[in-house]
């Protein structure tokens, strides 16, 4: 179809469309629906409530609603992260998560879980930035027991170790993946550049902080911040008022009110602009913010600054829609945020998603939006149509009463009159162009916007320096610190451990170890990740100097990985790819690092000798060799024997992508294809059982085709 057709026949289907719209017929003469009462678009109703302070603090919000026999409860709490130390980032988070999970006094967390599948019940816990809460909801007949469930999960919490270790993996899981989207990165990173690098806001989950966190702190952390004087629970459904106070006070008698004092909360300052680049070369687009430390929602500049925001980027119609994206093609995507908070001040943001080539001129474009802004009124036209704009969307903001009711607790713990959203509301209809201006001029400083640029800077339009000085923002993650200490090396402790290893290297092969020229092992790992037990069986083929074929059946299939001089590749259900960089040198790691390789060749490796420790009850000489794989490897020599009882490396974790400290116990030496070898081997990721294995077979020197390594 040529264009002219298609332009023809969307013309034809538009009038149809119209005509359609506009000819009368009998039933637009009838018009049925005008028999409804429909409440008037904008209003907000307050439902009918009753609010009860118990004797231990704990402040109920109860609605009666017997329309369905259900009950539905949400309770606020003031515990945040805003409180957890800096060296122990995501301690309220973790806590929030296996507070649920993590059981209780009298259940387990999965008997919680049987429990409530049961009975069709929800109820989840969660601790956010400021604030932590709970959720039920349940039918009227299960009520009672759900909210025994709940709070025995609030006030008694088990915290069992193998939750935590979960919740931690998860999170350790998000640090792994937290790079991949470069809006992900814009918002972390922006947090750092508007509030500060080490402000409690702009905290960021590491490895360390993650690892640091034990089930001591989160016992600590819920003794310190949770208690009934410092939650709020609204009730919403079917009961009876008088007896669901009575069941609330009967499920949660005998808590203790918190003892700690809250903290006082951080300060937040408006900070002078700075221009920032986080560097991803991967990127052909830019993420643009630009922002600073906004105004708190009983500021008196709130519901102008709400409107400002809805004419300057608040949607299709908006300013920097029309500008940036429509007439200027700079932005896929762009808009702005007004900058206002409940506890805190908000933060003003105006963003856009441009091509490289783009990225200064975005920004400038948004500049000039915003001085705008402070510097002439808007339209009559603008303003009337925002106005409307927020008053309706303000209707789905709060068309549950749990919604309403939720938002009067806010009011209660923030210090907000009960009449808040009226009064704001109120004050919408009453702005005109000339407050919107005052108002954004103001709270909004175009001179003090900070900038922040996610992209790859070798292909933008400019190097930003008209803005600012050019900050570089590193985003790379951090690998956790580990404990291990290395001294400076000397000529004994090198000169020791390589007599060590050539200890070793003579019980595992004697003189025939030196003059193997490769090895094929087979070996059988079991394993269990997220609750499934899986089993791998591996065969690795060595031809030295420099060639290894490896091949692992799996549950997902076959996969074979390969080395040469020249390369790598990879097969599996996907096909064949190569193997370059990174994953490239990895697998040269693998030859090199592999146990039987390391004592053939040691004495081409730097072997360092850091004094005994014990593996499993035998004294054993720590070596810490390095020339091998991309890290360390440290072997544990047994005092006695000589055999390797253990190795030490840095590795990646399977599920989470993170880095972890791999150990390798071996057990069960005998002789297997003419060397002295282990039969059995447990693998430890931090501590922890990762895996079990068994060494099946070995043959050295074995026949091996030249073809099985070669790129099919």
């Amino acid at each position: 179809m040529t264009r002219f057709l298609r332009n023809f026949t969307a013309v034809l289907l538009l009038t149809a469309v119209v005509l359609i719209v506009v000819a009368p017929d009998a039933s637009a003469r009838n018009k049925p629906w005008e028999k409804f009462d429909y409440p008037e678009l904008g209003d907000i109703r307050m439902p009918e409530y009753e609010r009860v302070e118990l004797d231990n603090g704990m402040v109920l919000y109860l609605a009666e609603d017997h329309e369905l026999p259900l009950v539905e409860l949400s309770a606020t709490i003031q515990a945040g992260a805003i409180y957890e130390p800096a060296d122990k980032t995501g301690l309220a988070s973790i806590a929030g998560q296996v507070l649920r999970t993590g059981g209780t006094l009298s259940w387990s967390g999965d008997e919680i879980d049987e429990m409530v599948e049961a009975m069709g019940v929800d109820v989840e816990t969660w601790v956010g930035q400021a604030t932590g809460g709970a959720y039920l909801s349940a039918l009227t007949e299960d009520a009672d027991q759900a909210l025994k469930i709940l709070a025995e999960i609030l006030m008694h919490p088990r915290f069992d170790e193998d939750k935590i270790d979960l919740a931690k993996t998860q999170h350790k899981a998000g640090i792994a993946r937290r790079n991949d989207e470069p809006m992900n990165i814009a918002r972390r990173e922006f947090s750092r550049v508007v509030f500060g690098p080490e402000h409690p806001l702009a905290r960021v989950e590491e490895y360390d902080t993650i690892g640091a966190i034990t089930r001591d702190d989160l016992v600590a952390f819920h003794k310190a911040f949770f208690g009934p004087d410092r939650m709020w629970l609204v009730v919403i459904g079917d009961f009876d008022s008088s007896e669901m106070v009575d069941a609330i006070r009967n499920a949660f008698a005998g808590w203790e009110k918190a003892v700690q004092p809250l903290p006082e909360d951080p300060a937040l300052d408006l900070l002078p602009r700075t221009v920032n680049v986080a560097v991803k070369e991967d990127l052909t687009q830019s993420t643009v913010l630009l922002g600073h430390v906004g105004i708190r929602k009983d500021d008196p500049n709130y519901a102008a600054i709400e409107i400002a925001n809805r004419i300057l980027g608040g949607g299709f119609a908006s300013r920097l829609f029309v500008e940036v994206r429509s007439d200027r093609g700079l932005a896929y995507s762009t808009g702005s945020m007004p900058g206002t908070g409940w506890r805190f001040p908000g933060v003003f943001a105006a963003f856009a998603g441009t091509k490289s080539g783009s990225t200064e001129q975005a920004i400038d474009v948004i500049l000039e939006q915003i001085t705008l802004m402070t510097t002439e009124p808007v339209s009559e036209d603008e303003l009337r149509i925002a106005v409307d704009g927020v008053l309706n969307s303000d209707v789905f903001n709060y068309d549950t009463k749990r919604e309403v009711l939720d938002r009067q607790v806010l009011f209660e713990m923030y210090g907000y009159p009960a009449d808040f959203l009226a009064n704001y509301r109120e004050a919408v209809r009453e702005l005109d162009p000339q407050k919107v201006l005052e108002a954004c001029q103001a709270v909004w400083q175009p001179d003090n916007l900070s900038i922040l640029v996610v992209g790859n800077p070798a292909d933008f339009d400019g190097d930003l320096s008209k803005f600012g000085a050019v900050n570089d923002i590193d985003i790379t993650i951090p690998e956790p610190v580990t404990a291990l200490e290395v001294p400076a090396a000397t000529e004994e402790s090198l000169a020791l451990g390589q007599q060590l290893l050539d200890k070793a290297a003579q019980a595992v092969g004697g003189g025939k170890l030196s003059a193997i020229k490769g090895f094929r092992q087979k070996m059988g790992l079991d394993l269990e990740i997220q609750g499934m037990a899986l089993h791998f069986d591996m065969v690795k083929t060595v031809s030295y100097p420099d060639r290894l074929h490896m091949v692992q059946k799996t549950p997902f299939g076959e996969m074979a990985q390969v080395v040469t001089a020249e390369g790598g590749w990879a097969k599996g259900p996907a096909g064949v790819q190569d193997v370059t960089g990174d994953d490239l040198e990895s697998l040269r790691g693998e030859l090199r690092g592999d146990l039987v390789t390391m004592l053939r060749d040691h004495a081409g490796l730097t072997c360092q000798a850091l004094g005994p420790e014990q593996i499993e009850g035998r004294p054993c000489e720590r070596v810490y060799v390095t020339g091998a794989k991309d890290d360390y490897v440290m072997l544990f020599i047994d005092a006695e024997t000589g055999y390797p009882m253990a190795e030490q490396t840095p590795s990646k974790d399977p599920v989470t992508g993170g880095p972890v400290v791999a150990r390798t116990v071996y057990g069960q030496y005998g002789n297997i294809g003419g060397m002295n070898l282990p039969s059995t081997l447990v693998i430890n990721h931090d501590g922890k059982e990762f895996a079990k294995g068994s060494i099946d077979g070995f043959e050295a020197d074995p026949a091996i085709d030249p073809a099985i390594f070669a790129k099919p």
